[in-house]
């Protein structure tokens, strides 16, 4: 059976001699206090005869993976198969102890040293599934990220600097370089804490409608653009395609869908939506 990342709640890093949490992810909103789940599992893990590797509660699983210097805990909706989950644990483990084994045997109380590694986390695990025919937007502002440190920070900037608009999230993950799970997961990062969105390409045969957009914003686009930019809001009036509007002005074709994806990226122009 498959992931599902929509189950995922939250995931930390335990410190086994300590137990101290030195990682932790949100995913959705816990009833409980993450800490005392963490510390509760530590409790659990250290004074138990037997191995422990999964918790049930009523609301949500705990599965856990223990190594060497770290546990790794992972609280997720009930599922039916957790081995797909569990098997991701395992390459979390195996991965932090490999790079971080040493730094954990000899911990002098800075967690900030493993911020880094939470987009190895987020690989594994995705904030969100992304559709890869969709095309993402960067917005003036969102959540400040708390892991946008070192690696992480360049590598979010590498994948910013490709998202321009028009790119679907295919063609920035052909063009990056990067593996596709670490575009993924960089992608998914910008969704989860609200520095992108998301918009369908448009097509030949989409159906515009005039938005509200703001007065001031439509002001700077008409001294921008002047009369090909009034033509073009003029003749979207609910009923006409893109290619039919296109067919009908005066203009360089490249040039009116250049206007015509400015003006739904404002959102003076929206996609009819079919009944």
């Amino acid at each position: 059976m498959a992931l599902d990342v929509s189950k995922v709640r939250y995931i930390s890093l335990i410190r086994m001699e300590g137990g101290e949490s030195v990682l932790n992810i949100p995913y959705a909103e816990l009833t409980v206090d993450p800490d005392l789940i963490a510390g509760f599992v530590t409790a659990v893990i250290i004074f138990a005869k037997t191995p422990i590797r999964t918790i049930r509660k009523a609301a949500y699983d705990i599965l856990i993976e223990v190594g060497e210097t770290v546990l790794v805990l992972l609280v997720v909706d009930p599922v039916p198969d957790e081995v797909p989950y569990r098997e991701k644990l395992k390459r979390i483990l195996v991965l932090v102890e490999s790079e971080h084994g040493d730094k954990l045997k000899h911990f002098e109380g800075d967690i900030r040293r493993f911020r880094e590694f939470a987009l190895d986390i987020v690989k594994e695990f995705p904030f969100s599934s992304v559709d890869l025919d969709l095309v993402p937007i960067m917005k003036e502002k969102g959540v400040r990220i708390p892991f946008r440190v070192g690696s992480v920070d360049h590598d979010l900037e590498q994948i910013e600097s490709f998202i321009n608009g028009k790119r679907t999230v295919a063609e920035i993950m052909d063009l990056i370089g990067f593996s596709d799970d670490k575009a993924l997961a960089l992608i998914s990062i910008l969704d989860r804490y609200q520095w992108i969105d998301f918009k369908t390409r448009l097509t030949d045969d989409d159906i515009l409608v005039r938005g509200h957009c703001p007065e001031m914003k439509l002001g700077i686009l008409k001294s921008q653009y002047g009369k090909p930019l009034e033509d073009i809001l003029e003749k979207f009036d609910g009923t006409m395609k893109i290619k039919d509007v296109a067919e009908s002005l005066p203009y360089d074709q490249r040039a009116l869908w250049f206007l015509i994806n400015k003006l739904v990226e404002v959102g003076c122009l929206s996609v009819k939506k079919s009944r």
